[in-house]
């Protein structure tokens, strides 16, 4: 009997990825496309071109079979992946009736003074108190009546991707922010307020299944598109950090994870649905059942890494070259020779304004002549993490619970320097997967659950997870972590807060 494939769709901000897999969770094949840059039209608009999304996947997968020796007709399924919280209206004729809107728009926002105070009765305070305020349809409404009179169906990146597979609407569950599902009892709502109270019409909605499930099978025009085999299930998945955890194994009540990307954060898996009261952290339903996903993001996060390469590391691309190794990677060497704390040196990463410091700036606290290119680097990334563990601190004292193991993943988890830094500050073993792009392999356990490779998400895991590389916290550095966290860096922004505003004020760019 020959080996069954796996493909695995992560279709992510920047770029979209495909990697097939086979049933023990193999890598065999990758293949990825970058996506046109983020456009932006006015101040605060933040959309994809109107085909990028599907040309990156049809381009994705092109790559990855280019590199596949196998026969296509052993692909037993297809998992989708997506960035979440994107919006797409498409009239009756299933076409785009206007750019994609990325999670990244902010023209949400205007919707507080045009709708006002929203009263209703519902029980969920995230759709009592937000969710008709971040809706993208209600934008429509009040913006853009044309566009809202002509939508037929509203759908996330990951259902947009599942109906030009397959012609069906669907969207998976765990993809709910912002979407009228009823998250409490996970399935549609049965009543039209929730949904109207974010401007929809039910039959506007996409029906809401379980990560796993088979919304469909490719069909002809879908397979002449991407050279995918006609007939071959497709399973939506869940969200690209809740498949992340999937993938990396973070499945467990108080496991939790950091992902070390352009967008950085740590995700809790809690068995209690508790949504934070001043929206300090997202509400995320997990892959799996009745498990929810609490998320804080560190604003910009290992995206300042990549600033640092560029703008910092002069002279450092050839001898990386010589060496055989990233820049990232040469970076690290220097670092890594420096004491935790380094030296006196801290960081807080706030390159731009977040909800948590509304006036940040980057500050770089404490320099003296011992310090080089090698503290700035490891301050920074000391910087990033504190910033993750104030965040993940302030989620679980209100959840109630204690993180007890934390994986790791995203491309910053390829540094054992980094790897390192987050075990002593957490206090905890810290574990790595082997599979470094653990949303796609997330997605692919989906789609083997749905194509009955495996009968359940924990079976996929089991069969197709991946050894971990672990490290074990220095009690001595956690101890200096945890004072230069409380006598430090707790006390930078409230201290410094109105000196930032007169900096804003005073360099605020005349029109």
């Amino acid at each position: 009997m020959s080996e069954k494939y796996i493909i695995g769709i992560d279709s992510g901000t920047q770029s979209t990825r495909a990697i097939l897999y086979d049933s023990k969770g193999n890598r065999i094949a990758t293949g990825s496309a970058n996506h046109p840059k983020i456009l932006s039209p006015n101040q605060g608009w933040a959309e994809h071109g109107k085909n990028d999304i599907w040309d990156a996947l049809r381009a994705a997968v092109a790559d990855m079979l280019a590199h596949f020796t196998g026969n296509i007709a052993d692909v037993a399924a297809v998992g989708l992946s997506s960035q979440r919280a994107c919006f797409l209206a498409l009239d009756k004729e299933g076409e785009l009736l206007a750019n994609p809107i990325s999670w990244l728009d902010e023209r949400w926002q205007m919707n507080v003074p045009v709708m006002g105070q929203v009263v209703n009765d519902i029980a969920d305070p995230l759709y009592k108190l937000f969710w008709p305020y971040y809706s993208k349809a209600n934008w429509l409404k009040f913006n853009s009546p044309e566009i809202y009179g002509k939508a037929a169906k509203y759908l996330g990146v990951s259902g947009y991707l599942g109906y030009k597979l397959t012609g069906g609407f669907y969207e998976s569950i765990s993809n709910s922010m912002g979407w009228p599902y009823d998250i409490i009892n996970w399935k549609a709502f049965d009543g039209d307020a929730e949904i109207e109270s974010v401007g929809m019409r039910r039959d506007q909605v996409a029906e809401p299944v379980p990560a796993g499930a088979i919304i469909g099978k490719i069909t002809h025009e879908a397979a002449v598109a991407t050279g995918l085999p006609e007939g071959c299930p497709v399973s939506v998945a869940a969200g690209d950090k809740q498949c992340e955890l999937l993938g990396a194994g973070a499945i467990k009540h108080g496991q939790a994870y950091i992902t070390l990307g352009t967008l950085s954060g740590l995700d809790i898996v809690c068995n209690e649905y508790k949504p934070a009261p001043d929206f300090s952290y997202l509400t995320y339903l997990s892959a799996f059942p009745k498990l929810y996903n609490y998320e804080s993001m560190a604003n910009r996060g290992f995206l300042l890494v990549s600033w640092f390469r560029d703008n910092l590391g002069d002279g450092l691309r050839e001898a990386a070259k010589e060496a055989g190794i990233s820049v990232e990677a040469l970076l690290d060497r220097e670092a890594e020779a420096i004491p935790a704390g380094s030296e006196g040196l801290v960081v807080l990463p706030d390159w731009s304004p977040s909800t948590v410091h509304p006036s940040g700036k980057g500050i770089y606290l404490g320099f003296d002549d011992r310090h080089q290119r090698g503290h700035m680097f490891r301050s920074l990334v000391e910087g990033i993490m504190i910033q993750i563990k104030l965040g993940a601190t302030k989620m679980s004292d209100y959840l109630g619970l204690t993180i007890n193991e934390l994986y790791i993943g995203g491309g910053g988890s390829k540094s054992n320097f980094t790897a390192q830094i987050i075990s002593d500050l957490f206090n905890v073993p810290v574990y790595r997967t082997k599979e470094s792009e653990n949303c796609s392999l997330g997605a692919a356990m989906c789609g083997a659950v749905g194509a009955g490779i495996y009968s359940d998400l924990n079976s996929a895991l089991d069969g197709m997870g991946k050894n971990h590389d672990k490290f074990l916290p220095n009690q001595e550095n956690h101890e200096l972590y945890e004072s230069l966290s409380k006598n430090v860096i707790e006390k930078l922004y409230p201290t410094l807060e109105g000196v930032l505003q007169d900096l804003i004020k005073i360099t605020a760019t005349k029109k």
